[in-house]
């Protein structure tokens, strides 16, 4: 095991190296000294902050939020033009993770989860990193052994493969170390990223049994805290931090509710309803809301049949309903309601499912946080047209995008939750699986059969300012850094800019 104190991150000279280089040779006077000492200290507190300018260290970048409002877009942009390098990939839904001079991703190469660092200028691979995955987890069709994203402190990479676990590489590539988790028990396989604050690593696991949130110790991966979430069933969803300046609590969006846990402990602090079934979006927030998104198809519908009245189909009578003697909702929602996976449905999976759907609500929930990052938050309004069963609401310059499938997008306005302009076409159809992202005064979306929208974030009506087809399947969330774009597709890496 490698020793607990590490190399800087980068072979060049890191932001806070450099800086305290340039003090050393600053005049020598106590004044000058004084203030080359704030200087330092305050752009220390800066090359340190998840937001800063030239980092977007995790899914859906600083502070998980979608946005990058001090890069320039770099448009009209396409698959040839302005294409500063493209770099061909394995298959992989990760989105790029950024800091300074390295982007990272995962891949599913040669068998291998995989994780490559490389040099986000040029494309070119600084190292690869691979490990054998445990046992491939059950996925969705369209989904990969790669699908979370992995998270930096500039320091080290902490990434999660499903059919592994956690790892963690410094910036040279040096496994730092592993901690081997069981293989997610749900039928489309794990996609939810990890988060890092105040040096824990947090996994949401939602999962059909045996939902829990992990804590884990980011600098040896010990495990710190292991808190049951009972009653969640899978889910997709990747927690925040809250609040993003001086993080105190976890949030996180799950099965009929949005719920807070202590960061230190993993104690439950307050949850809320109002959410369906299943969740994939994840959370969102502005300078004075949280926004959690939920859709699933079918929510709210009809109670479902008594266990007793399935049981007339029961040919062996055996109390159970095998797979081959379900009919009704029980074939549709076979795999979700069989939580164990023993290819049969007792009393007890067929009730608390029939429970949790009597409870589902598709909505947009616009929280107000209390005065404390432990207090329970308000309602200020909610929404139930428009909503997206995958990309994560975007909440950017007083306004809420969501963008849903088939190509229709709605705007809100954040402070009072009414329709600016409500399920407008882009004109582009499918599945949408990446999340929106809000770059300078536009608004990026992309379609899972690789068609990317370019709209005026802001305006009263919805305005297309660009529309380009790359011909080929997009799930990941494009990453917007230092007035550069970077988008995966399902065989390329792209790097546009100026």
């Amino acid at each position: 095991m490698a020793k607990e104190e590490a190399p800087p991150a980068n072979n060049k000279p890191q932001k806070a190296e450099r800086i305290m280089h340039f003090a050393g040779h600053v005049g020598k006077t106590p004044l000058r000294a004084l203030m080359v000492g704030i200087l330092t200290t305050l752009l220390l507190e800066c090359s340190t902050c998840p937001g800063a300018a030239d980092n977007w260290p995790q899914f859906r970048g600083p502070h998980g939020q979608g946005r990058a409002s001090d890069s320039n877009l770099p448009l009209p942009f396409g698959p040839e033009t302005p294409v500063l390098w493209k770099k061909d990939l394995q298959q992989g839904h990760s989105s790029p993770c950024i800091w300074e001079d390295t982007l990272f991703l995962t891949m599913f190469e040669s068998e291998q989860l995989t994780t490559v660092a490389m040099n986000r200028h040029d494309g070119s691979v600084i190292w690869k990193q691979s490990i054998p995955p445990t046992r491939i987890e059950k996925g969705h069709r369209n989904g990969t052994p790669a699908n979370s994203t992995p998270i930096t402190d500039g320091r080290f990479v902490y990434v999660y493969f499903g059919s592994f676990g956690l790892v963690t590489y410094d910036f040279e590539g040096t496994e730092r170390w592993r901690l081997p988790l069981p293989v997610p028990i749900t039928q489309h396989g794990a996609s939810s990223s990890p988060l890092l604050a105040n040096g824990r690593i947090i996994l949401q696991v939602d999962q059909d049994v045996d939902s829990h949130l992990l804590g884990v110790d980011a600098l040896n991966g010990k495990t710190l805290w292991k808190t049951p979430r009972p009653g969640f069933r899978r889910g997709f969803s990747t927690p925040i931090a809250w609040p993003p300046a001086n993080p105190e609590t976890v949030i996180t969006s799950g099965t009929l509710r949005v719920c807070s846990y202590d960061l230190n402990n993993g104690r439950l602090l307050w949850e809320m309803g109002g959410l369906p079934n299943e969740t994939v979006a994840s959370p969102a927030f502005d300078e004075n809301r949280l926004y959690i998104s939920g859709w699933t198809m079918g929510s709210g519908v009809a109670r479902m049949p008594d266990f007793d009245e399935l049981l007339k189909e029961d040919a062996n009578a055996n109390t159970l309903i095998e797979k081959e003697e379900a009919t009704g909702p029980a074939r549709m929602h076979f795999g979700y309601i069989d939580a164990n996976k023993d290819n049969r449905i007792d009393r007890e999976e067929w009730e608390s499912i029939n429970a949790i759907f009597n409870k589902s609500e598709n909505a947009l929930l616009a929280l107000n946080p209390g005065a404390n990052p432990s207090d329970q938050p308000t309602l200020d309004w909610k929404q139930t047209r428009g909503l997206p069963y995958v990309p994560s609401p975007l909440a950017y310059r007083g306004h809420v995008y969501l963008i849903k499938n088939g190509g229709l997008i709605t705007c809100l306005n954040a402070n009072t939750g009414e329709y600016v302009y409500q399920e407008e076409r882009v004109g582009a159809l499918g599945d949408y699986y990446a999340s929106p992202i809000g770059v300078d005064d536009y608004i990026l979306v992309a379609s899972q059969r690789g068609v990317v929208t370019v709209i005026e974030a802001g305006a009263p009506e919805l305005k297309i300012v660009h529309q380009v087809d790359f011909k080929d399947t997009i799930m990941a969330t494009p990453a917007a850094v230092d007035d550069k774009l970077y988008l995966r597709t399902s065989q390329t890496l792209y790097c546009f800019g100026q």
